[in-house]
C-alpha cells in the first residue's frame, strides 16, 4: 500500500480539470478520450493512472473523485467504452484496465471503507475475469494473462479481505447486515474466487470456513464442490460440473481446461494402455468437452494415436509426449454461448448475475 496521507477528494468529472488540460495541450488522448474518434476534438476524459514518486506530495482534493464520481467513472467505463466497438476488444481491454487502476489508486489514498470499497471492486473482478477469457488465444503483444491473473487475484483477495472485516461486524448488534443484493454478489464473487485458485488449498480452506449462508447458496455449492473434486483427483466430475457453472464463473473455468484434459489425457495412457484395446473417441468427446476437431489437435500435440477413421483413440504410456507443454487455453463453445445469451455491461457491474 503506499505511503500517502488520507485526503478526501471533491472532483465531481471523471477527469481533474489539471490533467485534462494538461493532456489536452500535450496531446496524450487516448482514442476512446477522442470526440466521436475525431482527431484534435476531445471528448469524454477519464483519469488516467499514475505511478506515485517515493517523495509525493499528498494529492489535493481536487485533484481526487468523490465515491459518487468513481461509481459514475466505472459504469462509464463498463458501459459506454466497454461495448464500443471502433477498435478490437484488446484495445477497450487495454484503457479500461488502465483507467480502472487509477479508481483503485483513489481507493486507497481516499481510505474507503469496506463497504464502499466492495461496490467498486466487484465490477473490476468481474471485467478482468471475462476479459482473460476474451483474449485468451491473443498474442503475448496484445494481451499479457498474467498481468491480468496477477491484478485479478489481487482485487479479488482486496474484497475478501472487506467481506471478513463485515462479517466480524455483523457479530454487533448494531451494524447494518448486507441486503439480498449485497449478499448475492458476494456469492458470485466467492465462488469465482473458489474457480479462479481451482487446485490451491488455501481457496479450500476459506470455502470451509465461509459463514454457513455463504457455503449453502447454490451457485457456490457447486463450484466449491468443483473443487474439492479437482483436489481429489475426480476429474470427471470436474469436468461435468463446469458447464453447469454461471457464465463469466464458466469463463473463468475456461482457463483451467486445457490443464485438466491434458491430466486426464495422460490419466487414459495408463487406464487403458494396450497395444490392441481402443477407446471411442464419442466417449472422449464427450468426457473432455471437446470437439472432433480439437481432440485431434490434442491428440496430435501428445502423440496419442487415432485410428484411420477417427472413430478410436489408441493409448500407449509410452508413447505420450509428457515434456509437451500444455496446450494454450482457447475459446469454448459452450462458453460462447453462454455468454451470448446475458447483456454483459448489466452483468459486469453485477446488476443481473442469476442468468
Amino acid at each position: 500500500m503506499e505511503n500517502i496521507q488520507f485526503v478526501r477528494g471533491s472532483c465531481e468529472r471523471f477527469c481533474p480539470d489539471g490533467e485534462a488540460k494538461m493532456r489536452i495541450q500535450k496531446k496524450l488522448l487516448n482514442y476512446f478520450e477522442y470526440k466521436d474518434g475525431q482527431k484534435h476534438v476531445p471528448g469524454v476524459l477519464v483519469k488516467e493512472f499514475t505511478r506515485s514518486a517515493a517523495d509525493a506530495k499528498v494529492p489535493k482534493a481536487k485533484d481526487m473523485r468523490t465515491e459518487l464520481c468513481l461509481t459514475r467513472t466505472v459504469e462509464y467505463l463498463l458501459k459506454d467504452i466497454f461495448m464500443d466497438e471502433r477498435k478490437p476488444y484488446h484495445f477497450v481491454y487495454d484503457f479500461i484496465f488502465d483507467r480502472l487502476r487509477s479508481v483503485r489508486r483513489e481507493i486507497v489514498i481516499q481510505q474507503y471503507n469496506p463497504r464502499q470499497t466492495i461496490c467498486l471492486i466487484e465490477p473490476m473482478i468481474m471485467f478482468m475475469a471475462y476479459s482473460r477469457y476474451r483474449l485468451c488465444e491473443d498474442p503475448i503483444d496484445k494481451f499479457d494473462p498474467k498481468i491480468c491473473n496477477q491484478h485479478l487475484q489481487e482485487c479479488l483477495n482486496v474484497v475478501l479481505c472487506c467481506y471478513d472485516e463485515l462479517d466480524e461486524e455483523a457479530q454487533s448488534m448494531n451494524e447494518k447486515k448486507p441486503t439480498i443484493r449485497e449478499a448475492e454478489r458476494r456469492y458470485f464473487i466467492e465462488a469465482l474466487y473458489q474457480i479462479f485458485n481451482l487446485g490451491t488449498p488455501e481457496a479450500l480452506v476459506r470455502g470451509l470456513m465461509l459463514p454457513i449462508q455463504v457455503r449453502e447458496n447454490e451457485i457456490f455449492k457447486l463450484a466449491f464442490s468443483i473443487c474439492l473434486n479437482y483436489h481429489q483427483g475426480n476429474l470427471y466430475r470436474v469436468i461435468k460440473g463446469l458447464p453447469k457453472l454461471p457464465h463469466i464463473i464458466c469463463a473463468v473455468a475456461g482457463a483451467k481446461l486445457q490443464t485438466i484434459r491434458r491430466r486426464l489425457l495422460e490419466i487414459f495412457t495408463h487406464a487403458y494402455n494396450s497395444k490392441q484395446l481402443t477407446v471411442p473417441t464419442a466417449y472422449l468427446l464427450h468426457l473432455t468437452l471437446l470437439e472432433p476437431k480439437s481432440l485431434t489437435e490434442q491428440c496430435r500435440h501428445y502423440n496419442i494415436a487415432q485410428t484411420p477413421d477417427r472413430k478410436a483413440v489408441h493409448f500407449i504410456k509410452t508413447e505420450f509426449k509428457i515434456d509437451a507443454e500444455t496446450i494454450k487455453a482457447h475459446r469454448e463453445t459452450f462458453i460462447d454461448q453462454k455468454l451470448s445469451r446475458i447483456y454483459l455491461p448489466e452483468v459486469l457491474l453485477l446488476k443481473k448475475l442469476w442468468i
